[in-house]
């Protein structure tokens, strides 16, 4: 089964062979100098709470966790495992999956398309400010994405194979993608709209092969679904809380446009709009049909699930992220279709992409150097070592015996950045708050030990009140980067645990 060149080029496109290892080679080349670049960077600034929280999973490997699937703990574990408790260790394979996912979404470009047009898509996304940050930070994105592109990279080849294999392996990568994180899912209604509305392709829906597709996927949440039945079905209550499913339904015009300012922020105007321009633009789909049936059905149906959802409550920017890659093939063609005709999409873009390209480099090395009127936008990743130095002082100085800090995020930093990675803990309460409340707290063993307790808040919560004899006033104290302060943080010292925690 195929497809002929009429249906997936697009007209004026293709080039000469010498023409398209041209193009592959410089992408390489530029995808191996944003690799060495990343590394150098990711090693130069601190975690971010979630980084460091995510670590702390690695430390305790499980089937499943409180809010994701298992492969950011195992990813950050092996990265660990090679380079230590670093931020290197940590965050290694981060910018090593970002350009994978460069790799593979240029791969894919060029078979639905043509080599010209994916080399600007991969211009595009090196451009796009989320997938710079995203390259940096070890969270479940630089996974999902690149498994997100590897399963639609498998897609397209097994959509032309009655065999069983193709179909299966794609399967697989939806299903590993899922242990990253759950959104990963959405692939398999995706795939099943483009057989659907592509009438050489559809009858792989009433073939085995797209089921077994659907069911090797599946397989894969076996372990998920394992942990969940022994923990109070704990990840399906807080996926509802997170997308706002456990209110009721209401219309909040506020988060909707602030759902739509952030989609603006973090793709930046040109490509998101362009890509909204290229879905209804009816020259790549005329000129490319499966091609575009294919990337818009990857498109369609996640953006238009969490821009319904953002009608109710706004969410985060980079959930949309899988769909906004996708859609970048289709606006680099669409785009070079009207360059080729038109003087205006190409002053457009001798504009747009420029300045693109300048963000994304200031958003890269930012968190480097420093850089006048963008230092107050990295208070997340700065001081935080600064702040656990002097938090291990004023353990010492007033024989505090453990911390709580008064959140995850607080709690996980405070445990990567003392000396020998001691466990911070979280104000003990009852039922489940994270995954903390997996963990062992501070408890029997601990009776009579003070603790020093490290908040954002000048205000101790009443558990805390309760657990010990006596809380004294707070401290002020900021956190500094290279002599500067960043942030206020407030200490308190907790004296005399006497309420048994189980």
């Amino acid at each position: 089964m195929g497809t002929g060149c009429e249906e997936t080029g697009v007209k004026g496109s293709v080039e000469m062979d010498g023409e398209r290892d041209h193009r592959g080679w410089m992408a390489l080349g530029l995808i191996a100098v944003l690799t060495v670049v990343r590394l150098w960077v990711c090693s130069q600034f601190e975690l971010i709470g979630d980084e460091a929280y995510y670590w702390r999973w690695s430390r305790h490997l499980d089937w499943c966790y409180y809010s994701k699937g298992p492969l950011v703990a195992w990813t950050i574990w092996l990265g660990t495992q090679i380079f230590g408790d670093t931020v290197l260790g940590i965050r290694f394979f981060s910018v090593g999956l970002g350009s994978g996912t460069l790799l593979l979404l240029y791969r894919l470009t060029r078979r639905v398309f043509s080599p010209r047009v994916a080399w600007w898509t991969l211009i595009m996304a090196a451009c796009t400010p989320l997938f710079v940050i995203g390259s940096l930070l070890m969270t479940i994105d630089p996974i999902f994405i690149f498994f997100w592109l590897a399963a639609a990279t498998s897609f397209w080849q097994a959509k032309d194979s009655d065999r069983v294999g193709p179909w299966v392996l794609t399967g697989a990568l939806v299903g590993i993608g899922m242990l990253a994180k759950y959104t990963n899912v959405a692939l398999l209604p995706s795939f099943a709209l483009f057989l659907a509305w592509t009438k050489p392709y559809r009858v792989h829906l009433r073939r085995p092969t797209f089921w077994l597709m659907c069911l090797a996927a599946l397989l894969f949440l076996t372990p998920v679904l394992w942990w969940n039945a022994r923990h109070e079905w704990i990840t399906l209550v807080h996926l509802q809380e997170r997308g706002a499913l456990d209110q009721a339904w209401r219309f909040s015009a506020s988060e909707f446009l602030e759902y739509l300012g952030a989609q603006v922020a973090v793709y930046t105007p040109f490509f998101l709009v362009g890509i909204l321009f290229s879905l209804i633009h009816g020259g790549v789909r005329r000129q490319a049909p499966v091609a575009y049936r294919f990337l818009a059905s990857l498109v369609l149906p996640l953006l238009g699930l969490y821009t319904l959802l953002a009608l109710n409550d706004a969410g985060e920017a980079n959930w949309t992220a899988p769909a906004i890659m996708s859609g970048l093939p289709l606006l680099a063609a669409a785009w070079l279709r009207l360059a080729d005709r038109h003087r205006g999409a190409r002053v457009v873009a001798a504009g747009a992409l420029p300045l693109a390209g300048l963000a994304a480099l200031l958003i890269l090395i930012a968190p480097a150097v420093r850089i006048p009127k963008v230092d107050g936008l990295l208070y997340r990743v700065r001081g935080w070592k600064d702040l656990a130095t002097q938090v291990e002082r004023i353990q010492k100085e007033e024989a505090l015996t453990f911390v709580i800090g008064g959140d995850y995020q607080c709690a996980s930093l405070m445990t990567f950045y003392r000396e020998g990675h001691p466990d911070a803990y979280i104000p003990h309460r009852p039922g489940i708050q994270n995954q903390y409340s997996f963990w062992p707290t501070y408890g029997p063993e601990r009776a009579g030990q003070d603790a020093i307790y490290l908040s954002r808040h000048d205000r101790v919560p009443d558990e805390l009140r309760t657990q010990f004899g006596q809380i004294e006033p707070a401290r002020k104290v900021w956190r500094h980067w290279k002599g500067r302060p960043v942030k206020p943080y407030y200490l308190f010292a907790c004296r005399g645990l006497h309420l048994t925690t189980e």
